[in-house]
């Protein structure tokens, strides 16, 4: 989801990126998303670990090779005009209204939902920050509010990167929607000699910014209860200070809980940790499809989420049924009892699972195909 806005005032000002189209040019199609990647490269350091980079690429080389001319701006550009001969317009949250006035009867807007609908969202945010409260008496502040945006309204359909939960919170707008599963950074060997006996009493947890949103608080107060079971925190908490201050006993000063702090996940430093973890534990409380999930279980780790995760867990995760301290420990004792045969057939299934759903060839190949249909609609 993209990161909350705070004024008007500091909107980026830029020049779009313009790509010819491959052939006989149908038009224009414009893409509000991110930019930098075609000035800056989307396999350089600053695209390390995210999906957005590969994947914004990969939507315009779809519409190129349909013969659109592309237009490339930052969701952020509030001075952009698409173009006269604009057929398609692409935003992820609050350009196609800004733009609705100014686009063709005929042009088809899509809505490309990098997360679930913003209403969803930012309640899920407030809803555990109530519960953190109630449990600790300390009100911390919001980190991944967004502002409110009438996208599905505007919009002929969204195509959105998670499951059924991301999808089911556009459904009011009675649009279509389309999934487009979220690729993966990273794309990695099954862990061969892992010893399934030490690690199934493992847990990862990996998170960007919204320690609160990712359900850190939730795995830190579980673990902090469960002295046989060991928690790995990559991330930085410490960024916000609220947060660390509530939970820095159980970071810095509880045994069984280890701070490693942030990590590239294309590292040998997260192949070694994932050699030594099964399990990824992550009760966020929404996702457009959690992508640090989605490369941990390419690393051969089994997913144990909230539904908001966003995940498909099918015969494989351990769903965790409901934002709770108990929910999420009885899900990591289930799964710290099973077998070491069975926690290993669980793994090796959601690392089939993700190469079979998760890739960046399947990404470019759904979402050419997705443009295609669109290409045909408009003839």
């Amino acid at each position: 989801m993209i990161r909350n806005i705070l004024s008007p005032l500091f909107l980026k000002r830029e020049s779009p990126v313009i790509l010819p189209a491959k052939g006989p040019q149908r038009g224009s199609t414009v893409i509000s998303y991110i930019a930098w990647p075609f000035r800056e490269g989307w396999e350089g350091p600053k695209a390390r670990g995210h999906t957005n980079a590969f994947e914004v690429v990969a939507m315009s080389d779809a519409w190129r090779d349909l013969g659109f001319r592309v237009e490339i701006i930052s969701h952020d550009n509030a001075d952009y005009r698409p173009p006269a001969d604009c057929r398609i317009a692409v935003d992820i949250h609050r350009n196609l209204e800004r733009w609705a006035a100014d686009l063709p009867a005929s042009c088809r807007k899509i809505l490309h939902a990098s997360g679930p609908h913003w209403l969803m969202w930012n309640h899920a945010e407030f809803s555990r920050l109530v519960s953190v409260r109630d449990r600790t008496g300390i009100a911390l502040a919001p980190r991944r509010q967004v502002l409110p945006s009438r996208g599905v309204e505007v919009a002929d359909q969204v195509v959105v990167l998670g499951n059924a939960f991301t999808r089911e919170t556009f459904l009011f707008g009675g649009k279509p929607v389309t999934r487009i599963p979220i690729s993966s950074a990273y794309e990695l060997p099954w862990p061969v000699g892992r010893d399934f006996e030490s690690a199934r009493r493992r847990f990862l947890w990996v998170g960007s910014y919204g320690m609160v949103h990712k359900g850190l608080d939730l795995a830190l107060e579980a673990f902090a209860g469960m002295p046989d079971l060991e928690l790995t925190v990559c991330g930085r908490p410490e960024k916000e200070p609220d947060f660390f201050r509530l939970y820095e006993k159980h970071l810095r000063s509880t045994a069984n809980i280890r701070f490693y702090g942030w990590l590239d996940m294309g590292s040998p430093d997260f192949l070694e940790l994932a050699r030594n973890h099964a399990s990824v534990i992550y009760p966020s409380s929404a996702e457009g499809g959690a992508g640090s999930v989605i490369h941990c279980m390419h690393a051969g780790m089994l997913p144990i989420c909230t539904t908001e995760a966003s995940i498909d867990l099918r015969d494989f995760g351990r769903h965790v049924p409901g934002a709770s301290v108990a929910a999420v420990r009885e899900a990591c004792i289930e799964v710290s009892r099973m077998t070491p045969e069975e926690v290993e057939r669980r793994a090796r299934r959601a690392w089939e699972h993700v190469r079979t759903a998760h890739t960046r060839e399947l990404f470019r190949a759904n979402y050419a195909g997705f443009a295609a249909s669109v290409a045909r609609e408009l003839d």
